[in-house]
């Protein structure tokens, strides 16, 4: 039996949100692993502790993300030695 054309659009949409969903998830991976990656370099180089530091400092503007940022920003700033904790 043909599938109707309502059918065939739904199995598109479908299609569609899949791949989507399927973009999203490795964009997060992505930034899973950057994070991995430069955050421990980070405490291994205080250049680039600071360059991480003003980066998030300048970039961060939801409240939700400078609150889950904070402490990771506090332990970098102390292995920087700045006080601004």
């Amino acid at each position: 039996m043909p599938r109707t054309i309502d059918q065939q659009i739904a199995e598109v949409e479908n299609r569609v949100q899949r791949l989507k969903t399927k973009k999203r998830t490795k964009d997060t991976r992505r930034k899973i692993i950057v994070g991995a990656t430069v955050i421990p370099a980070a405490f291994e180089d205080k250049n680039l502790a600071r360059q991480l530091v003003t980066l998030l400092e300048t970039s961060l503007t939801r409240a939700v993300d400078i609150q889950d940022a904070e402490p990771l920003l506090n332990d970098l700033r102390k292995f920087i030695g700045d006080n601004q904790v």
